[in-house]
Formats: C-alpha cells, sequence, structure tokens
C-alpha cells in the first residue's frame, strides 16, 4: 500500500516503492560511467572489453529509466494537485522544481567551472574548461554535447540529462492544459516527434542520446503510464491484476534483454534506425510497467520499499548522481597513487568502490544539511 502524508492540499500519495527504483536508475548509470579510462592496457584486455560491453549497456538503460520515473512522478504531482485543487497554477510548480533541481545542481557547476581548475592549478596541472558554462546554465547543455562534444571535465558533461528534464518540463504543464481530456492525442504527437527525430538524425553526426526530442519516447511512456495510474483507465485493471508468474516472467524478459542486448537491438532483421526505435520503446515501456507494477499491482512477488537502506540511497540518489563522477576521478588518483591504474581488477573493481564510498558520505550531508532544508520551502507553493 501507498501511504499519505499532510501538504497543504490535503492528502497526497506517497509512493513508498520508488526510492529504491530511483537508486537502481542511478546504479546503471553509475556502473555505465565507471570503466571509462584512457588507459591502453586496460581497454585492451579481454576481460574489460567483456565487462565494458555489457555496463555500457546499463548505463543507456539507466537514464531511460530516470527519465521514465521523472516523467512519472511530475505528471502524477501535475494530476493530483489538478484534481486537489480543482485548478494548477504552473509558476507555482517551476518554483517547487527549482528548489528541488537548482540548488545542487549550481552548485555542481560551480565545482566543475571554478573549484576543480583552481585545484588542479594547485597541484601544478593546470587546464582550461572548454565547456561554455552559458549552455549548462541555461539549461541546453545536452546541445553542447551534440554541437561541440565533452567537456574538460566529466563532473560538468553528466549533468546534460538535467537540461534535458528541465526542457521538456519547461512546456509540459501547458501541454497538459491544451490538451486536457484529449490527452491520447498529445502522447501520440510525442511520439511521432521521437520517430521522426530518429530517423532524421540517424546516422548523422547528431548524438541522438542526448537530443531532447529522441528522449521523448522515455518521457512520453512514462507520463502515459502516469495517466494510467492515475485515472485507473487504458488498462489499469488487468495490468493491477498481473499474475505473480506474468510479472515474474516481465522481469525475466528485462534481465535476458540486457544479457542478449546485441542479439535483440544489433541484428540485421530491420533497419538500424528501426532497431534503434524498438529499443527505445521497449525499454520505456518495460521500465514504465516495473514502476506501475511497484505501486498498483495486487500480485508482487517482491516491493523494493521493504529495503530501507537501498530506499534511503534512492532519498539521496540526485547527490549521488551530480557528486558520482568527482568520486571517480578521486578513485582513479588513488589508483594511480598505488600504482594500480593499469591493473584492469582493481581498475574493474576498486575504483568503483572507492568512488562510491566517496560520494556516499559527500550525498549524504548534502541531502540532509543542503538540500533537505531547501526543499521544505516547498510547501509554501502548492496551490491552495
Amino acid at each position: 500500500m501507498n501511504r499519505v502524508y499532510g501538504s497543504p492540499m490535503g492528502q497526497k500519495v506517497f509512493f513508498k516503492n520508488l526510492d529504491a527504483l530511483r537508486f537502481i536508475a542511478f546504479l546503471f548509470i553509475f556502473l555505465g560511467h565507471a570503466l571509462d579510462t584512457e588507459s591502453s592496457v586496460v581497454t585492451e584486455s579481454s576481460t574489460y572489453g567483456l565487462v565494458k560491453n555489457y555496463v555500457y549497456i546499463f548505463g543507456k538503460t539507466g537514464f531511460s529509466f530516470a527519465f521514465v520515473l521523472s516523467s512519472y512522478i511530475n505528471t502524477w504531482v501535475i494530476l493530483e494537485e489538478r484534481q486537489r485543487a480543482g485548478t494548477f497554477k504552473p509558476w507555482l510548480y517551476y518554483i517547487r522544481r527549482a528548489l528541488r533541481i537548482w540548488p545542487l545542481y549550481f552548485l555542481v557547476l560551480f565545482i566543475g567551472f571554478v573549484v576543480l581548475p583552481l585545484a588542479m592549478d594547485l597541484i601544478n596541472e593546470p587546464y582550461q574548461e572548454i565547456g561554455n558554462p552559458w549552455y549548462f546554465i541555461l539549461f541546453v547543455g545536452n546541445f553542447f554535447l551534440i554541437e561541440h562534444g565533452w567537456t574538460h571535465s566529466p563532473i560538468i558533461s553528466v549533468l546534460w540529462s538535467v537540461s534535458v528534464e528541465e526542457q521538456f518540463y519547461i512546456f509540459w504543464p501547458f501541454l497538459l492544459i491544451v490538451f486536457r481530456k484529449s490527452e491520447k492525442w498529445l502522447f501520440a504527437i510525442l511520439l511521432m516527434l521521437f520517430a521522426a527525430t530518429t530517423f532524421y538524425y540517424y546516422q548523422t553526426d547528431v548524438n541522438l542520446w542526448f537530443h531532447t526530442l529522441f528522449l521523448l519516447g522515455d518521457i512520453c511512456l512514462g507520463a502515459i503510464f502516469a495517466f494510467i495510474s492515475f485515472n485507473k483507465n487504458w488498462g489499469y485493471d488487468s495490468l493491477k491484476s498481473l499474475s505473480r508468474n506474468a510479472i515474474i516472467g516481465i522481469y525475466l524478459a528485462f534481465g535476458l534483454s540486457l544479457i542478449f542486448y546485441h542479439q535483440l537491438f544489433d541484428n540485421l532483421v530491420f533497419p538500424g534506425v528501426i532497431n534503434l526505435i524498438l529499443e527505445k520503446m521497449f525499454y520505456a515501456i518495460i521500465l514504465s510497467f516495473f514502476i506501475f507494477e511497484q505501486n498498483f499491482c495486487d500480485n508482487s512477488f517482491f516491493k523494493f520499499g521493504k529495503l530501507k537502506v537501498m530506499t534511503y540511497l534512492g532519498v539521496i540518489s540526485y547527490g549521488l548522481f551530480c557528486f558520482h563522477e568527482i568520486g571517480l576521478l578521486i578513485g582513479n588518483r588513488v589508483l594511480a597513487s598505488f600504482g594500480l591504474d593499469e591493473n584492469v581488477w582493481a581498475f574493474l573493481i576498486l575504483k568503483p568502490a572507492i568512488a562510491f564510498l566517496i560520494i556516499l558520505p559527500i550525498s549524504h550531508v548534502s541531502w540532509n544539511y543542503f538540500e533537505k532544508p531547501i526543499l521544505g520551502l516547498k510547501r509554501h507553493f502548492y496551490t491552495k
């Protein structure tokens, strides 16, 4: 069951199982980034090649999961406020979202553009950041990566996904107002934009994985499942009453899809662009289902909210995400200081472990003494 807690709007649903899913999404992203290296000794290792092949898939899937989760939760919040208050004021929603996202986001930008170059200069390793800060200040950092490639520091580059979300959520409240009572048309348009963008830019110099319109597939499916959940229509009863065996089968299908990813989505049965569209839709649907299943299915074999440690890690997952590249940079330094930077097993195991142990206390402090106090202000910005 989902518990409720008081808010200025009355009773507000809190999905107790989703924090653990947030952590899983972060963990996939973390693993996808943890094994980046310029060491030829490491990259030429067959062991590294095998592991890297899978963690690359994890990274892509983790970002999809993050977009799906964000879309689901934000769409639910808008629908709930609109229903309980009888109206919805976008400007209040924007303030609440800014209170959640902006403080830590701009802190990490300051670290990446100001603190890190100064620190490197102090240890006689000066460098100049090639990234344009205005792209990231204005939340179009993903288009900087598309146009210019990676920034010098991965601390900054990783924030591209925050830009994508902020771009979409500028328009999302108004789209839900304009298409109220005709949401199916809205979702159809979004999916057509996703497909058209994929066809138009496929095999061009544009990196689709950073393009906002390409990522509409994930965002749209998360929103669709939020509508299914909130309005209890579009197959809600059938999904809610799925048997335990069927649910286990879906989880197994997801696991097998990661193992046999290349056989499924790099095959010659369909043109490459069709494979890419099928891949995005498959993962967006199955990851959206996981959210629905954890919240509403009667016959779930396990609810992740029971895992208290994982749930707390999900609570602080935004900090884990924002700081994880800092941890990985330090992990590289630690390995180098012990002469282990070209040891494949140390790189595969020790580096991620060191990085996680570094960002865990930082994220804990950030949540409790920086993010959470600011979030307390959100209570003043709900529709009465």
